[in-house]
């Protein structure tokens, strides 16, 4: 081991880094060569200077390109959380403005995310053109690990956790709906007993809404006829489009698919099953011009929906 290394006092250039990266994912110094549009002995040099430094070889190297050594799949791994960090840190320096200013990333789930974010842009792009938005898909849960990492700065989520560092801005309170294919559904509402002895389809546990759904019906005394366990919204949609059974899920979950008509849904009562949809930021965020902006107007674009029935 070099004695830099063993000093912990290790400053390899960051463009060794990517080109190590860069070969890593391509499993070849050719095609990283190739992707970086650089000239391959450049690279070879780079790499055996961070070999030098670690007193270890990262790649094998093979007939047909290279592949990891331990040793490489460690640095891999910390090269990813690097620059990660460094990313994290511009957005938020560029971000920190007076003017409304930087890049801007957004947690949605998938079907609000289809409603919400092509205006979002619209107004953005419009209205303050230096900002740049980055959007990440995921469900609830997700949304929240990843804020709390600080991979994004902000999210639309249902029930954002109750923590000192996470602020909420309610946008709406939807209630669960029973889901099924068009034409099945014929009174104007159903009641919890009733859904619990359809044939449903639906998320298993940990999912959240699951959660919720059987918090209601132990209240209730009621076992749920859950016929089939589905762990994807697009998967869980097209069973039941195709007459598998029935879900539960919230207006905005179906947004799409009811203005489509591919699918129908009648509120639950008996009792009413209800999930905050919120606006959930980082505390460190909130005073940054740009994720204000950001968030007023997915506010101003929900409350519009709203306003005219097209959210529920």
């Amino acid at each position: 081991m070099s004695q830099k290394f063993g000093d912990l006092d290790w400053h390899p250039e960051t463009r060794a880094l990517r080109y190590f990266v860069a070969v890593a994912e391509e499993k070849s110094i050719t095609k990283a060569a190739a992707r970086l549009r650089i000239a391959q002995p450049a690279i070879s040099r780079q790499i055996a200077t961070l070999e030098e430094e670690l007193g270890t070889s990262v790649f094998l190297r093979l007939p047909r390109g290279v592949e990891l050594t331990e040793a490489g799949e460690i640095l891999l791994e910390r090269c990813y959380a690097t620059f990660s960090i460094l990313a994290q840190g511009y957005r938020e320096i560029t971000a920190h403005s007076l003017e409304p200013k930087g890049t801007v990333v957004i947690g949605m789930p998938p079907t609000p995310g289809e409603f919400i974010l092509p205006p979002l842009l619209a107004h953005i792009k419009a209205n303050y053109p230096d900002i740049e938005l980055r959007f990440v898909e995921g469900f609830s849960r997700e949304l929240e690990k990843a804020l709390l990492r600080g991979d994004i700065a902000l999210a639309v989520m249902h029930d954002p956790p109750d923590r000192s560092d996470i602020l909420r801005r309610e946008l709406l309170v939807e209630n669960l709906n029973l889901v099924g294919p068009p034409g099945s559904l014929d009174a104007p509402r159903v009641t919890l007993a009733e859904v619990a002895r359809l044939p449903l389809v639906m998320p298993s546990r940990p999912n959240f809404l699951r959660i919720i759904f059987d918090r209601a019906c132990d209240a209730q005394g009621l076992e749920p006829n859950v016929v089939q366990r589905v762990d994807g919204m697009w998967h869980l949609k097209a069973l039941v489009r195709s007459g598998h059974g029935f879900t539960v899920l919230t207006y905005g979950g179906v947004l799409t698919e009811i203005t489509a008509g591919t699918l129908d849904c009648r509120p639950i009562v008996a009792p009413q099953i209800g999930w905050h949809l919120c606006i959930a930021t980082r505390a460190e965020q909130r005073p940054k011009v740009a994720v204000t902006v950001v968030e007023d107007a997915i506010f101003d674009i929900v409350t519009d929906f709203v306003r005219r029935g097209v959210w529920q």
